[in-house]
Parts: C-alpha cells; sequence; structure tokens
C-alpha cells in the first residue's frame, strides 16, 4: 500500500517535537514546504491558514508578530488558577471549561495529583445546567470530589494549578483557602493578562474568537507564565466591561449579544446614547479626514478623485436569474457630503440599501427588491421552537448522536460553515435508522447512480472514520488548495500577474530587511503586511505595489482594510502604515519611485487606527447601522 504524503497538520506536529525555543513562522512555513513542496503562487498561504486559529490542535502557540513557540514549551511548569462555583464546590464537580484553554475540553489522558504530589482519584462527568430556550444541556466536568472534602473546601475558595507535564498530562492541584493577597505583583500580573486579552480581541475580526487563541498566547509570553498567582482569566473577563466570554471558552468584545438578548431585546432605545456617542466621534473624524485629503491635494500628491473600484458589488436578481455588477462612479473626495447624507437618510434611503448588511453577509435580499411575503420570518424563536415539539426533540436527538470528536470541533471551529458541515454530516449518517428525522421526499435518482448508492448515507461519508491522528480533511484542502491553484496558473488574469510582480517585489523587501541587519521575525512581519495592499490592488485595479499612489492607498486603508481584512485592528493599522512608508522607501533606492504618499499616508496612520476602532464599535443591530457605516466611510459609500 502506498505511503500516504504527510498533510500540513502532521508535520505541523512534529515540527513542534523539534524546538524547545521561539521560532519565525517563516522559518516553520519553509519547513513545511520542505517536506511537502506546494506550486502555487502563494506557498505559504494554506499553512498560514492552518496556523491562524487552532495553532494548539497542531502542537504551537501563535504568539503574534511573526512568532511561534511549541505547545508543550508554552504549557509546561504553566500555572493558572481555578474559581469553582458554589454548585461545583457543594457537589465537588469542577467544571471543564475551568481548564481551558490549558486542557483541551475533551483531553481524557490526564493525570492528576494534590500538592505532596500524591496521585487524586477522579472521573469525568457532568452538571446539567438549564437553557430556557432549548431545556437542560449537561456539561463536561470532573468528580473531583474526594479531594475538594479532604481539602476542606468551601465557598470562597479557589485553585492553583500547575502544569507539570505535557505527556502524559499532569496537573497538580493545590486548594487556596485564604482570601487572595492581591500584592502589588499580583496587581501587575492581572493587569498585564488582561491587556493582552482585551488586547488580542480587539484585533480580530473573526468573533467570537477561542479562548486558546487569545489566552494561551498571553500566557505564553508572560515573565510570570509558572508563577502566576492572580485571578482566573475567566473572572477578569467577567469583570472587563470590554469583554465577553461565551460558554466558557470563547471571547468577544462588548457588541456581542448573545440569542437569548437578541430575541428579548426589542427597544431600539438601547441604541441611542451609544449611536450619537459613536456619531460624533465619526464626524469629528471625517473632519480630520477631508482635511487631509485636501492637504495631500495642495502638495499634489493626488488629484482628489477617488476612483472606488472596490465599492463594486454583485446584485442577483431572484425573479429574472440575473446578476448585475453595481459599481459607483469616482467621486471627488476633496467635499464635505455630509449634508447630502444626512438628506438620504431622511428620504430612508439607506434604511434597506445593500450598505446596511454587514460585509460577510449575501446582499441578495436586499438587493432583490423581495416583498415581505416572498420570506418567512421567525419573529419569536422561542414560541416557533414551543409550536414544533417534533423539532425540539430531533435537535435533542442530533446533539445525542455527536461524538466526542465531532462536539470538540463544534467547540473549537468559528468558521458556520464548519458547523453546518459537521451537523449535517451526523444528520446523514441517521437518517438511515432515523427516517422519521426528515420530511417524505418524492424518490428522485440522478442520471449514472442508483439509489443504492446512498445507503447507509451519501458515499462521501462512508469512510469518514480514519485509524491516523490526523484528520484527512487537512489533507484534502491541501490538495484542493493546490489543485485549484495549478487550474489557475494555466490561465493567469491581469490581475494574477500583478500579484506575482508584487510578489517579487516582496521578496526583495524581506532580503533588503535581512541584509540590513533585521531579525527574521521583524522581516516577515513587515513583508507579510504588504500583501494587503498588494492583494487590492491585484484584485481591483490590476495593478502592481510598484504602481501604488495615494488614491488607491486612501481607498485602501480607509475602505478595504477596516471591513475586509480579518485580523484588522487599531494596533495592525499603525503597523500597516509603517510597513508601507518602509517598502516604498526601499522601492525609491531601487527604482527611483516617488514614495511621497506612502510617507504622508503614515503620518495619517492614527487616522486609519480610528476608523478601525469605530467600525469595531458600530452595532450591526442598530438601526442606524447603515447611517453610521456611510457616515464613517464616505466618500466611499455616497
Amino acid at each position: 500500500m502506498a505511503q500516504r504524503e504527510p498533510t500540513i497538520a502532521s508535520i505541523l506536529l512534529e515540527l513542534a517535537e523539534e524546538y524547545d525555543r521561539v521560532v519565525a513562522e517563516r522559518e516553520i512555513y519553509e519547513r513545511v514546504l520542505q517536506r511537502r513542496p506546494s506550486q502555487a503562487r502563494d506557498p505559504f498561504a494554506s499553512i498560514r491558514a492552518r496556523l491562524r486559529f487552532g495553532a494548539n490542535e497542531v502542537g504551537w502557540v501563535r504568539l503574534g508578530d511573526g512568532a511561534l513557540m511549541p505547545l508543550r514549551v508554552a504549557l509546561t511548569g504553566l500555572r493558572f488558577r481555578v474559581t469553582p462555583g458554589p454548585h461545583e464546590l457543594a457537589t465537588g464537580l469542577l467544571l471543564r471549561t475551568h481548564l481551558f484553554p490549558f486542557v483541551a475540553p475533551y483531553h481524557d489522558d490526564l493525570t492528576l495529583k494534590d500538592a505532596s504530589g500524591t496521585l487524586i482519584p477522579f472521573r469525568f462527568d457532568s452538571i446539567e445546567l438549564v437553557d430556557d430556550l432549548f431545556g437542560p444541556l449537561a456539561q463536561s466536568a470532573i468528580d473531583i470530589s474526594d479531594w475538594m472534602r479532604r481539602e476542606g473546601m468551601f465557598d470562597g475558595d479557589t485553585i492553583l494549578v500547575t502544569i507539570e507535564r505535557v505527556a502524559p498530562l499532569t496537573l497538580r492541584l493545590q486548594a487556596d483557602h485564604a482570601a487572595l493577597v492581591r500584592s502589588a505583583d499580583v496587581l501587575r500580573q492581572e493587569q498585564e493578562l488582561i491587556e493582552g486579552i482585551a488586547a488580542r480581541v480587539a484585533t480580530s475580526r473573526s468573533l467570537p474568537i477561542s479562548a486558546a487563541d487569545v489566552v494561551l498566547p498571553v500566557f505564553a509570553r508572560a515573565a510570570w507564565r509558572t508563577t502566576y498567582a492572580g485571578r482566573s482569566w475567566q473572572e477578569l473577563v467577567a469583570n472587563d466591561p470590554r469583554l465577553r466570554l461565551i460558554n466558557g471558552i470563547f471571547l468577544s468584545d462588548r457588541t456581542y449579544r448573545a440569542l437569548a438578548d437578541i430575541l428579548e431585546d426589542q427597544d431600539s432605545g438601547m441604541w441611542e446614547t451609544h449611536d450619537s456617542e459613536l456619531l460624533a466621534a465619526i464626524d469629528a473624524l471625517q473632519r480630520e479626514l477631508l482635511e487631509s485629503r485636501r492637504e495631500a491635494a495642495a502638495q499634489e500628491l493626488w488629484n482628489g478623485i477617488a476612483p472606488r473600484a472596490s465599492t463594486a458589488r454583485v446584485v442577483f436578481d431572484t425573479r429574472s436569474g440575473e446578476t448585475t455588477v453595481v459599481q459607483l462612479e469616482p467621486i471627488n473626495a476633496l467635499q464635505d457630503y455630509s449634508d447630502q447624507i444626512d438628506e438620504r437618510v431622511r428620504k430612508g434611503e439607506y434604511d434597506h440599501d445593500a450598505w446596511t448588511l454587514t460585509d460577510d453577509e449575501d446582499g441578495l435580499f436586499a438587493a432583490a427588491d423581495l416583498d415581505n411575503d416572498d420570506l418567512s420570518i421567525i419573529d419569536d424563536l422561542r414560541e416557533f421552537i414551543a409550536e414544533r415539539p417534533e423539532l425540539l426533540a430531533a435537535a435533542r436527538q442530533l446533539i445525542a448522536e455527536l461524538s466526542p470528536e465531532e462536539i470538540e470541533r463544534l467547540h473549537s471551529t468559528e468558521n458556520i460553515e464548519e458547523i453546518q458541515q459537521i451537523l449535517a454530516a451526523r444528520f446523514h449518517r441517521m437518517l438511515p435508522d432515523n427516517p422519521h428525522l426528515f420530511a417524505t421526499l418524492v424518490p428522485y435518482v440522478a442520471s449514472g447512480t442508483t439509489s443504492s448508492d446512498f445507503n447507509g448515507g451519501p458515499p462521501e461519508l462512508e469512510d469518514g472514520a480514519d485509524d491516523d491522528e490526523v484528520s484527512t480533511l487537512d489533507e484534502e484542502w491541501d490538495e484542493n488548495v493546490e489543485e485549484w491553484d495549478e487550474d489557475l496558473d494555466e490561465q493567469l488574469t491581469p490581475n494574477d500577474e500583478a500579484l506575482a510582480v508584487s510578489h517579487e517585489l516582496m521578496e526583495r523587501f524581506y532580503a533588503f530587511l535581512l541584509a540590513q541587519g533585521k531579525s527574521e521575525a521583524t522581516a516577515a512581519s513587515r513583508t507579510g503586511d504588504l500583501w494587503i495592499y498588494a492583494d487590492f490592488l491585484a484584485s481591483y485595479y490590476a495593478q502592481t505595489l510598484a504602481e501604488g499612489n495615494y488614491a488607491t492607498l486612501d481607498e485602501c486603508l480607509f475602505f478595504f482594510y477596516p471591513r475586509r481584512v480579518a485580523n484588522s485592528s487599531p494596533r495592525g493599522a499603525r503597523e500597516l502604515c509603517t510597513s508601507l512608508k518602509q517598502f516604498y522607501a526601499f522601492l525609491r533606492t531601487e527604482r527611483n519611485i516617488d514614495d511621497r504618499f506612502a510617507r504622508e499616508m503614515w503620518r495619517r496612520r492614527d487616522q486609519v487606527a480610528r476608523v478601525v476602532d469605530l467600525y469595531e464599535q458600530i452595532d450591526t443591530d442598530s438601526p442606524q447601522f447603515g447611517r453610521l457605516f456611510v457616515r464613517l466611510f464616505a466618500p466611499y459609500t455616497v
């Protein structure tokens, strides 16, 4: 039997065992490619994507700034605090979410010791929690009741947990009965921890985000990693108005609202104060932006005309089946459009405008001019479920059938499509034995197939089990990406050619930084920032980085970057401006390119950061979302 080619995930896991130090991401990328060559235009893309979220699943902690640390190095000796609730102390059952992200929710190869090194007997159990929407739900827990009784733990007591070994995972538990003495050192630890968490949440455009991608890197970088004595990270998050803790393992910013919040909140007045303050901040920023753009025109850095190529939207008409590209005309960015925007708001022109959709949503229904009768809207989810007990029963049955591995994947993923794939796969496997779960349909057999082909579920699901430790999903993803790239390489478009030229320029810039004595991590970070503008220029203008100018960079930074770049953040915005300034200074010496526009935009880096920050504060459920959005991104939205 032919040996299967190693996947990116399996290679990353093996490499994690070879390092005992912080390492540059680029070094790992190159070592992966040595063992799994790629002909893709951006050969690092698949590796970068695998490490972007859930790096801990492949043996790494992504520290940021282009650096990685082996997970086992980060965890060995790490100390954290657990604060059991009154019910847990009364029953001796400790929710496993308290141990996250240092211990995976379904990691069963676990050893517990007390402060003296004696083994603590325990068993896996669950705590039943009541959810008034879907009924009782069970959460995984560890029964350490004997140890808790022996230690005499009561309300207010906490547990200090130290990770002694990673393989097998060994935790030392120490009961802390005294009230937590928060010395200056402890307060400093807590402050560094919560600020690190808040900063990472603020830089993520994919919220909620797993605590594994936020808390682990903060601990891994900290000097107090093995001596932490502050409150639990969950308690710090719960007391911070900037953050929200979701299900004990996910983090989001203050704009996150749970399903129950959305269902129960019918009062639009909750947004009034927040939106009024936000609009005032946006207006103040817009005045500064207008002044800066006029100054740049006076310096003859541009003529003030914004081409707005990235505002194009594809509109699909469900009635005619035709698609139309809606492209805004170039606009004079040196004019103030506040009055025009306010007039359109008064006329209600933004009430159903495509701008009111979030950027990750499909503009299909907003643009197709559907009548209300064409869509079935669920006004009250609780009432909807109460009227359909069979739906609730089916949902509970589906959840009960999930394997521990599937449940862990559901907990760890933040992608709604992957969640649907996990549930759909399990649902299909259930159908042969539970036909009542699906509505009766008229039998249909496609040409070239027989009804027996689908016995036991779709063919692609039949061989879902794999004896390998690494999921075949990674291998299939890698192969699909490379096949897709190879197909496209055969028919390069002007956009592809422009991006390829930009890539070559970026490689030369990377080599230049190394020659200047910059570290590999710094060089990789500065060069990596350039992908944003390079991709923007290639995608919307079929231009290379060498053809960058003030107009397109203004559009990229003040319209494209805050909305379309997944990890955009105020800090990232400033770093991006710095990287662009350094890159164009390099091109000035190499190609005699005028870099004044990049230097001018660098001086505006705080403005870019403020746009990102304000955009993060706009609540997509607010009745004023359209107005706030259009005002913030004017003139690109007028």
